[in-house]
């Protein structure tokens, strides 16, 4: 037990000797609080457009693609939403409330899928 504290004792001056013998730099002051502040301190761009490269995006049918379906996903949840009440225990269940989330829920998440693929197909210009 001896041996195994001396071991330890000694491997730590030996580490903590070499660590002192290097000359590490200190940290950095922070450029948030190192500059004098006086007033406010405004931002200054260079006058060019905003924009410096032209952007060439062709226009897609994404709305169209989101709208079909949201359309879809609203019917279809809606419909599953009313079945699934109907199939529960309850005799007089209203089964508006499973209706209407059942159609809102389905039509967020089939939107984002439509509007992926209306996104794929590029509209084409007017006809010269």
């Amino acid at each position: 037990m001896r041996i195994a504290l001396l071991l330890v004792l000694g491997m730590w001056s030996w580490s903590v000797d070499c660590a002192s013998q290097t000359r590490m730099p200190g940290p950095a002051p922070s450029i948030l609080f190192s500059a004098v502040r006086r007033g406010r301190t405004r931002l200054t761009f260079p006058e060019e457009r905003r924009d410096s490269l032209p952007r060439n995006i062709p226009a897609t049918y994404w709305k169209e693609g989101a709208l079909i379906g949201g359309g879809v996903g609203l019917i279809a949840g809606a419909y599953l939403g009313f079945g699934l009440c109907h199939m529960s225990e309850h005799v007089n269940n209203d089964c508006t409330g499973s209706l209407l989330l059942g159609g809102v829920v389905s039509a967020a998440l089939l939107a984002l899928p439509g509007a992926l693929i209306g996104g794929v197909f590029p509209k084409h210009g007017p006809a010269t």
